[in-house]
């Protein structure tokens, strides 16, 4: 009987304890993810500025509109063609680094896909190492 009663005054104390270290430890948790995408994007965007580039051409150029119960988003969807060593590539990627961290402002879909319409021909930036890894802006 005294291992139950103990037992159970341990667990009346951690409990607590555990309910209010939960929040905060989301939160880092939270936190520490938002900050390593950051780094990546930064790292990304920097090892473009050594990209060799190649001609493209737009293939699809729309804004993609993303709702929920309460939120509307627009995402803007461009994708190129463009050939590296008589290799075809296809990509989708507008601004480098953008896939590990991406903010956009209302509106901003709207003007990059003017930026980029279909069949524009674009200066399209790409890995030299791996020519599948390409963006249209640095």
């Amino acid at each position: 009987m005294e291992i139950f009663a103990i037992v159970s005054i341990l667990f009346s104390l951690i409990v607590p304890i555990c309910a209010a270290i939960l929040p905060i430890v989301i939160l880092v948790g939270i936190g520490v993810f938002l900050y390593r995408r950051s780094k990546m994007k930064d790292v990304a965007k920097q090892a473009a500025q050594t990209w060799s580039s190649t001609m493209g051409t737009v293939i699809t150029s729309t804004v993609q509109v993303k709702r929920s119960y309460k939120s509307r988003s627009e995402i803007p969807v461009v994708v190129y063609q463009y050939q590296v060593n008589g290799t075809p590539y296809v990509g989708k990627i507008i601004k480098a680094g953008e896939q590990y961290f991406s903010v956009r402002l209302y509106g901003d879909a709207q003007k990059t896909v003017a930026r980029y319409p279909v069949g524009a021909q674009v200066m399209v930036y790409y890995n030299p190492a791996n020519p599948a890894e390409s963006a249209l802006e640095r």
